[in-house]
C-alpha cells in the first residue's frame, strides 16, 4: 500500500493513476461503518480493474471547522499509524493524507471540487451520508453531487446499524469511557488497541509479586476509562494474556499520582524495558479501589488473576 501526503496547492510532479476508485473520510476508529464503506469502494475498483484509494486528513475535521466544540489535545481512537495498518488489511491500493494548511483549510466548497478532487482522476467516490468537505451546514453530500454534475460517479453509503444504535466513533467512545469493552469492540469489528513504550516505574507490581510492564503512550490516543481489565499484550509477533491496570496508584499515594497503564503478562519472564508493545482491550473486570493495605491489595490481585484466567479458558 502507497501512502502520500497531499500539500495544497498540488506538485506538478504528483503520481497518479488515470482512474481511480475514492473512498473519502476522517474514519476514526475505522469502524464496521467504515469497513463498510471502504469494502464498497474496493469491491466497485476490482470490478472496473482500477486502483482504490482512500482520502483522510491530518486532523480531525472539527478541530479545522468546529474548534470550539473539540478538545485542543483530541485524542484518537485509531491515530494515523494504526488507521493505516487496518486500511492496508482492507485491501486499499493508496492512502492519500490531506493537510489542513490554512489556504486548503478555506476552500470554498466549489474550489475543493475543481481543484482537488478533480484532479485526483476519480471514476467513483464513496463516502458516508454524513460527509463533508467544509461547513457541515453547506458543504454536504448533496451540494457535492451537484458540484460535481456527473463527472464522476458519487456513492453515498447509510450509516450502519446494530439495534436501534447507530454505530459510530461516538458511541464506541462512550462505551470505552464506560468500561463496556464488549460492545466497543464488537462495533470496530476488531479488539480496541493501544500502543506503548515500556518504561521504569516505581516497580510496586513487582514487589507485590506481580511485576507490569509500564506503558508510555502517546497523548494523542485515546485511553479506556480507568480500572483493571482482562487484556493482550503483543511482545514481538506473539499474543500474551494480561491483566492491565489503568489508575493512578491511589494505594500508595505519592501526592498527585500520575496517570500508569501497567500490564502483567501471565507466565511471562522477559526484560520488556524499551519495547514497544500493542496492547488489546478485552473486558473490564472492575474500577481502581483504594485498599487498606499492600495485603488486601495482593488478595485482589490474585482474584484479578484468577478472573482473567477463566477469561482465557473460555
Amino acid at each position: 500500500m502507497q501512502v502520500q501526503t497531499l500539500n495544497y496547492p498540488f506538485r506538478n510532479d504528483l503520481q497518479l493513476p488515470a482512474k481511480q476508485v475514492l473512498a473519502a473520510g476522517f474514519f476514526d476508529g475505522l469502524h464496521l461503518g467504515h469497513q463498510n464503506l471502504i469494502k464498497t469502494a474496493v469491491r466497485l475498483a476490482r470490478i472496473q480493474k482500477i486502483p482504490v484509494a482512500v482520502l483522510t486528513f491530518d486532523r480531525h475535521p472539527a478541530l479545522v471547522y468546529q474548534p470550539e466544540s473539540v478538545d485542543s489535545n483530541y485524542q484518537y481512537l485509531t491515530p494515523l499509524n494504526r488507521k493505516l495498518e487496518l486500511l492496508e488489511q482492507l485491501g486499499v491500493d493508496t492512502v492519500y493524507i490531506a493537510e489542513f494548511n490554512p489556504i486548503f483549510a478555506h476552500l470554498e466548497p466549489k474550489d475543493f471540487v475543481e481543484q482537488f478532487l478533480m484532479k485526483l482522476h476519480l471514476k467513483a467516490l464513496v463516502a458516508g451520508f454524513d460527509w463533508t468537505f467544509g461547513p457541515k451546514t453547506l458543504a454536504n453530500m448533496d451540494l457535492l453531487r451537484q458540484l460535481v454534475h456527473r463527472r464522476f460517479e458519487i456513492y453515498e453509503i447509510p450509516s450502519l446499524n446494530f439495534g436501534q444504535r447507530k454505530i459510530s466513533s461516538t458511541h464506541i467512545r462512550a462505551s470505552l469511557k464506560t468500561g463496556q469493552m464488549a460492545e466497543a469492540n464488537l462495533f470496530l469489528g476488531y479488539n480496541y488497541q493501544n500502543e506503548g513504550l515500556v518504561v521504569h516505574g516505581y516497580q510496586m507490581g513487582r514487589q507485590l509479586g506481580f511485576p507490569t510492564a509500564n506503558l508510555s503512550m502517546s497523548n494523542e490516543q485515546f485511553i479506556p476509562r480507568i480500572g483493571v481489565y482482562v487484556s493482550r499484550v503483543k511482545v514481538g509477533q506473539t499474543w500474551w494474556p494480561a491483566m492491565t491496570s489503568i489508575g493512578r496508584n491511589i494505594t500508595f499515594k505519592r501526592g498527585d499520582n500520575p496517570l500508569t497503564i501497567e500490564a502483567n503478562l501471565l507466565d511471562f519472564d522477559q526484560d520488556l524495558y524499551g519495547k514497544t508493545l500493542q496492547i488489546e482491550w478485552l473486558d473490564y473486570l472492575r474500577d481502581e479501589v483504594k485498599f487498606a493495605d499492600a495485603s488486601a491489595l495482593i488478595a485482589q490481585l490474585h482474584q484479578d488473576q484468577e478472573n482473567t484466567e477463566l477469561y482465557f479458558r473460555k
